[in-house]
């Protein structure tokens, strides 16, 4: 079926005849279990030994394996043939349609269909009438688009069918094939997604199946990968995209699960623990590929040189935010879309017009952004290991072909993705930018980046589960985290993090991440005492970098709780640990605890100070987000203890009482704030205070539960600590006031 007159002609009668008689076959299929019941059952029930009775064995067993493929082979034709009919039929309906159209307003369609002519006017109104040759020319336009949508939609049903078959009966000719191998079905979806803007919806659906049920299995997914090339998959894809964007129903919902298939099948192909998986060559393909233009939209249709196609990246982009990555394909892919983005105006540079944008919306992100750095970022938020080695590793300079121009090269990408201004990686173009460069990183890109982030420094994937425990941090990770704190924590970076600055909505991640090293952070506020635990390899973090990143995260509510909520975990299991093992500190047990208690302060006071600044200059009193935050964030407390002193009960004789009294309260709600006092600086620096106070005081008061100490003993204690962290507090708070955030 490839023609129009193929498609007049044909009722498609034999082929509806056909496939019911094969789901007739299929229905009243008996041959196997009548082998089964006559001959099997009874052969061995019938004490029959020695060599013919093997003999007999086997051939009656290879006999019913036979009849079962025969079955599956059946099956899988009469469905070929009942997808084939009813996409065949639904074409000559719309083939139908499209001639009655023309009939009802006496249009002439000649033998091949490309010509749509009318009737020449008669009357002398008509021969007067400007609008007479307008109407009818819109309306053979209209009739000639349909009758070859009819014949295009005949053609795919016919290549569908062509493929479905082949996959059903195989290339053997002697046997009988019950289903094709993963290699096979590899091809088979592959050649479904060759069909393009030409595929139907069962045909859609069939590829998402065939995707979705094989996304871990290397043999289909590298089969699949290799017959579509890398510059097939993403013009394959691409055209699908583009030509769907205007159809409704379920075909949008379809191209996204369509783009998570592919993502979760690309990360097991490229997967090198997997065999096969695709080579190096093909890898290097696709950055080729991705520094490509793609044709996907039409030629000529929005302008006289033609349409402007997007780059292979823009169209890879969001398939990378499905999947599992193994670095050696992912950072490859991930340094150069970086080094491409830092050439100015290679991403953002095109002249896009609206109908563009329109025709690639299921290939553009949620937030209709097409800067393939969001996509790429995302995904080491989703790949840990890739991002630390992305943040940390020497890089590997590309050409913008994607082959290699040199190794071992400083890594610069931190700096280079948080530069400020029109220099930004992560500007984007948005309809609300009138489509060009946006002259400032997005903020799209910029909550990407913090994903990425986190992950590198802490080994948590974004898409981790919540109570997922955080790993040790390696050396790696550790100088990560390092590194974010110098540029944040010095130079233009506390700016960079204001409100509505560039980089304000990196703050959150930020704070994250710092919750997770508030070891290191305590640590390096407090230089001279060693006993401070951190989580895996120390970070070294500098003392005046610390302070300022603490000063300017403290002015975003969500940065404030995940790092109040983590202080006071930390300073808590601290404390803890002194108590419990007193003997250990002698005659300095006394200062041992107070020791633990001061750099507490000097966090709580840096937040403090900044809570306040925000509230009065900025936020205008809006302490309901802060509030909000310290109860959102509770996880992050819950984290650190599980970090910190859940780890130090467990083998501490009588201690296991007080576990969940102390997880309470070293994740309790000090630092929420009475949005009824009227005077937001009074109120903010003395809740501030006052969570010091207070959770210092419990934290030691439960603590030296079971452990012997007398009430007075553990009142002197408590008060000792109370006034040790307020020294901190009132030390931190000083360096903010001499404006040390910057």
């Amino acid at each position: 079926m490839s023609t129009y007159s193929d498609l007049r002609q044909d009722s498609f009668q034999g082929l509806e005849t056909l496939a019911t008689a094969f789901e007739g076959l299929v229905r009243n299929w008996k041959f196997s279990s009548e082998l089964t019941g006559d001959v099997i059952t009874p052969l061995q029930g019938s004490n029959w030994n020695g060599d013919a009775a093997e003999s007999a064995a086997t051939a009656v067993t290879k006999a019913r394996n036979e009849l079962d493929a025969a079955f599956e082979e059946a099956s899988a034709i009469a469905k070929a043939l009942r997808e084939a009919h009813s996409e065949l039929a639904a074409a000559r309906a719309d083939l139908d349609a499209a001639l009655k159209k023309a009939a009802d307003h006496s249009l002439t369609v000649d033998a091949d269909g490309a010509n749509v002519s009318w009737p020449a006017p008669t009357s002398e109104a008509d021969k007067h009438d400007p609008s007479y040759e307008q109407t009818y020319r819109r309306l053979a336009q209209e009739v000639g688009v349909d009758i070859s949508k009819a014949v295009a939609r005949a053609e795919a049903a016919d290549a569908a069918a062509a493929t479905a078959l082949g996959g059903a009966t195989g290339t053997d000719r002697t046997a009988f094939r019950p289903s094709s191998g993963p290699e096979e079905q590899g091809k088979q979806a592959a050649d479904l997604l060759k069909l393009a803007g030409n595929i139907s919806d069962a045909q859609l659906d069939q590829l998402n199946k065939l995707l979705k049920d094989h996304a871990n299995d290397p043999q289909f997914t590298t089969a699949f990968y290799n017959r579509l090339g890398p510059d097939g998959f993403l013009k394959y894809y691409g055209s699908m995209a583009t030509l769907s964007s205007g159809k409704d129903g379920r075909r949008p919902q379809a191209i996204a699960d369509l783009q998570k298939n592919l993502g979760l099948a690309l990360a097991t192909a490229t997967d090198t623990h997997n065999l096969p998986h695709l080579s190096d060559e093909w890898e290097a393909g696709l950055r080729r590929a991705g520094a490509t233009r793609v044709e996907v939209l039409p030629g000529g249709s929005n302008r006289a040189s033609g349409s402007v196609q997007p780059y292979g990246y823009q169209i890879l982009s969001n398939i990378l935010q499905a999947g599992k990555y193994d670095p050696h394909f992912l950072n490859p892919v991930a340094e150069h879309v970086t080094q491409l983005a830092e050439m100015p105006g290679f991403f953002t540079s095109t002249p896009w017009i609206g109908s563009d944008l329109d025709q690639m919306k299921l290939l553009r992100g949620p937030d209709g952004g097409f800067n393939p750095m969001v996509g790429v970022l995302d995904a080491l938020g989703r790949n840990p290991e890739a991002a630390t080695k992305f943040f940390h590793d020497l890089k590997t300079e590309y050409n913008l072909d994607g082959s290699v121009k040199s190794y071992s090269q400083a890594n610069d990408y931190l700096a280079k993705l948080t530069a400020g201004g029109d220099q930004s990686p992560l500007q984007d173009i948005l309809q609300g930018n009138g489509f060009i460069p946006s002259g400032h990183a997005e903020a799209p890109g910029v909550h990407a980046l913090g994903l990425a982030l986190e992950a590198a420094t802490t080994g948590r994937a974004s898409d981790a589960s919540p109570d997922a425990p955080l790993p040790q941090h390696t050396p790696e990770m550790a100088k990560v985290m390092h590194d974010v704190v110098d540029r944040f924590g010095n130079g233009d970076g506390p700016k960079l993090l204001r409100k509505g600055a560039d980089f304000a909505d990196l703050a959150p991640s930020l704070g994250n991440l710092t919750a997770a090293y508030m070891g290191d952070v305590q640590s390096s506020l407090d230089l001279y005492d060693k006993t401070l635990p951190t989580y895996g390899a120390p970070a070294k973090l500098d003392h005046d970098n610390t302070a300022k990143l603490l000063g300017a995260l403290g002015r975003n509510p969500e940065a404030y709780g995940a790092i109040a909520q983590a202080q006071q975990a930390y300073t808590t299991a601290h404390i803890q640990d002194v108590i419990l093992h007193r003997d250990s500190h002698g005659a300095q047990f006394d200062t041992a605890v107070f020791n633990a208690a001061h750099p507490g302060g000097e966090v709580a006071g840096i937040l403090t100070s900044a809570r306040t600044d925000a509230l009065v200059n900025e936020m205008k009193d809006d302490a309901k987000a802060y509030n909000d935050s310290i109860d959102r964030n509770v996880k992050w407390g819950r984290k650190v203890w599980d970090m910190t002193g859940g780890k130090l009960l467990a083998p501490v004789p009588g201690a296991v009482p007080v576990v969940n009294y102390l997880i309470d309260h070293a994740t309790s709600s000090y630092y929420i704030k009475d949005v009824n006092t009227a005077d937001a600086a009074v109120s903010s620096y003395d809740s501030g205070v006052s969570a010091v106070q207070s959770s210092v005081k419990e934290a030691v008061e439960q603590a030296s539960q079971g452990t012997g100490l007398t009430q007075t003993q553990i009142e002197d204690l408590s008060t000792g600590a109370v006034h040790a962290a307020e020294a901190g507090e009132s030390h931190s708070r000083g360096l903010f006031t001499m404006a040390i955030n910057g």
